[in-house]
């Protein structure tokens, strides 16, 4: 079973989002602000991050640059899924590593989709 990690401020957001990704076969974990999404990428072995772009203590950008640098780390895939149409935003996120972008609103087919072209479903 491939592992997740959820990174959102909003408890509704995470639980929604791990609904989705328990049906489509994944243990998930949930963090609530950036530097807990870099705890969790030390201490397991996470396939996947799933985060939205404003997180408390560390942005997303900032959590992405810190994984991506972080050679001791998994490199995950990592998707934002956040609010953020701006495409200078978008173009930020992909250029620092991110795998893909996904603004809300979404369903578990927009999600499900995304992972297919990344290989993880």
């Amino acid at each position: 079973m491939l592992r997740c990690i959820i990174a959102d401020d909003s408890k509704i957001m995470r639980m929604l989002l791990r609904k989705i990704m328990e049906n489509l076969n994944f243990y998930v974990d949930e963090a609530e602000d950036g530097e807990e999404v870099i705890e969790l990428c030390a201490q397991t072995s996470a396939d996947l991050i799933i985060s939205d772009w404003d997180l408390p203590l560390m942005d997303g950008i900032d959590v992405l640059y810190k994984i991506r640098s972080d050679r001791k780390i998994k490199q995950p895939k990592f998707i934002f899924c956040s609010y953020q149409k701006d495409p200078q935003i978008i173009r930020q996120a992909l250029d620092g590593g991110a795998d893909d972008f996904i603004m809300r609103p979404f369903d578990e087919d927009i999600i499900a989709a995304k992972l297919a072209i990344l290989k993880l479903v």
